[in-house]
């Protein structure tokens, strides 16, 4: 295994705001509390002593959650550990994906054990607890419930509404017979679907069968799993809640934000509500609304007045389930933790939401860029050397990339700008000239000079479509390399699954990577296999 990196930037696959967040560009620095970097830290630590949270409650719930599950010793260590003044948690989130879904989910909670293990290493005196936050309250299911494999989609078929968290596996027999099809007789196929059976089976809900997965996946490395679908848990949040209902402030606070993000050139990620809250109730998750003096809940008959809705959050506090806007305080609130580790779009909401923290005296915490990675198999890497070409010349746009590769390897040069200047500095003569005669000429002449232009490009296309069929062979390599490592012009780790990794490097590749992706260098990894 072979690896090297590059930057962001390079890529081109990352917004201009993630870009100049990692470049510590100084109109961002208003938008979070402290930058991502060792040192500051010990800073953090500092403020999170002044706003305590209730450990005991904590530790009591992840307790709770984890009965059923085989814990491994690192794990309940750390869960114990979170009872101390002294221990501090590294976040990632993410949805319930169908066997984990994209790669990056895999290398979002690589990211957060290898924080928590530099961390240590800087800090002894204190520990830090690598934690996944499932979030089990979403109801889109259609963004959970496939993944893809060689670029072929493997989907769970939607019988059941609300929460995603609660909905049973009902059909996951027909995805591992997709998945079988799929992989057909390689010697990897019997392994990984034995694996996945023995986490996914029809009586068990999306929060059981994720949870016990990234557990079995994990749990060695001391990754601590929480579900914010917790009565113990909410009940810390009732006074925020209480707030959200009452006051509504905390969408104009992220409003304002938002337009000042806005305003030096960048794009809001999230539009917050009135309202950041969703009644669950009955297999149902609906938006609460204030309307006509009633808070009342969207696609359902039920309404509440002001009094009757704070009972309600006071007694039944496990029914009101926060929206994106909102989630990230009631995370934040509930753990003594010190980093977000997102990707690139969950980053940009985040920089949204700080004065919404401040305003609510919940602390913000250090936001990081997830590792990103790019597998290239053994196979891959050979044709594009017998080409070549390197990987980074992948990362653009391919017809383009065709063209140049073309241009240069031709032993007839194609590119006709030299020839474009040539006849424009010829036409510009004859303008000057006609000005001194006739200035009603000019016109003209730069009418024939941009049709003569045109037909020059037209003779350029051609020469390029002549050279493309004479290396149809090489050109067809070129894209299906392409659409191998870069499946629908995206970054792999959007497009294929866990499956792959398994394939490519074997059933240790978690190990593997642990060992590879460091999430303090802050670049782009390439890593040949």
């Amino acid at each position: 295994m072979n690896s090297s990196t590059t930057s962001y930037q390079q890529t081109g696959y990352f917004s201009k705001l993630i870009i100049d967040y990692l470049n510590g560009d100084e109109k961002l620095s208003s938008f979070y509390n402290l930058p991502f970097n060792i040192e500051s830290f010990v800073q953090l630590i500092d403020q999170r002593k002044s706003m305590p949270i209730n450990r005991e409650a904590l530790v009591e719930s992840l307790q709770t959650q984890y009965q059923g599950v085989a814990i491994s010793e690192l794990t309940k260590e750390n869960m114990l550990k979170l009872s101390s003044e002294n221990t501090f948690t590294v976040t990632t989130g993410h949805q319930l994906n169908l066997f984990t879904g994209p790669l990056y989910f895999i290398y979002k909670i690589i990211s957060a054990i290898n924080l928590a293990k530099s961390l240590k290493n800087n800090y002894p005196e204190f520990d830090f607890v690598p934690v996944y936050w499932m979030a089990t309250e979403d109801h889109d299911f259609e963004e959970i419930n496939h993944f893809n494999v060689f670029g072929k989609k493997v989907e769970l078929p939607k019988t059941q509404q609300g929460a995603v968290g609660k909905m049973k596996l009902a059909g996951i027999q027909d995805v591992l017979n997709q998945l079988n099809e799929i992989l057909g007789n390689r010697p990897q196929t019997e392994e990984i679907l034995k694996l996945f059976s023995s986490f996914y089976s029809e009586e068990k809900t999306f929060t059981e069968a994720t949870r016990a997965f990234v557990n079995h996946l994990f749990g060695k490395h001391g990754l601590v799993i929480i579900d914010g679908d917790d009565t113990v848990l909410k009940k810390q949040m009732i006074g925020e809640f209480k707030s959200e209902l009452t006051l509504q402030q905390n969408a104009k606070i992220i409003n304002e934000t938002s337009a000042k993000l806005e305003a030096l050139g960048y794009k809001s990620q999230i539009t917050p509500r009135d309202i950041n809250l969703f009644y669950l109730q009955n297999n149902s998750r609906e938006r609460i609304v204030f309307e006509d003096g009633k808070y009342q809940v969207l696609n359902t008959s039920i309404s509440f007045t002001e009094q009757e809705i704070l009972a309600k959050l006071e007694t039944y506090p496990e029914r009101f389930s926060p929206n994106v806007a909102l989630r990230p305080m009631y995370q934040e609130k509930i753990l003594p933790n010190l980093a977000y580790i997102g990707g690139g779009g969950e980053l940009a909401y985040w920089l949204q939401l700080k004065e919404m923290f401040k305003s609510n005296y919940i602390s913000f915490p250090i936001l990081v860029l997830r590792n990103s990675a790019l597998i290239i198999d053994e196979g891959s890497k050979k044709r594009l050397d017998k080409i070549g070409v390197s990987v980074m010349q992948l990362f653009g746009d391919t017809d383009l990339f065709i063209n140049q590769f073309l241009k240069e390897g031709a032993d007839v040069v194609l590119d006709l700008k030299n020839e474009e200047n040539e006849i424009a500095l010829i036409f510009n003569e004859m303008i000057t000239k006609a000005e001194k005669i006739d200035a009603t000429l000019k016109p003209m002449i730069s009418a024939e000079l941009q049709k003569t232009l045109k037909t020059i490009q037209n003779i350029e296309g051609r020469l390029i479509k002549a050279e493309k069929q004479k290396e149809e062979v090489t050109i067809n390599q070129i894209k299906n390399i392409k659409e191998k490592l870069f499946p629908k012009s995206s970054l792999q780790e959007r497009q294929e699954n866990l499956v792959l990794l398994f394939l490519l490097i074997g059933f240790d590749a978690i190990d593997l990577l642990i060992a590879e992706l460091n999430p303090l260098e802050q670049e782009f990894k390439l890593i040949e296999i």
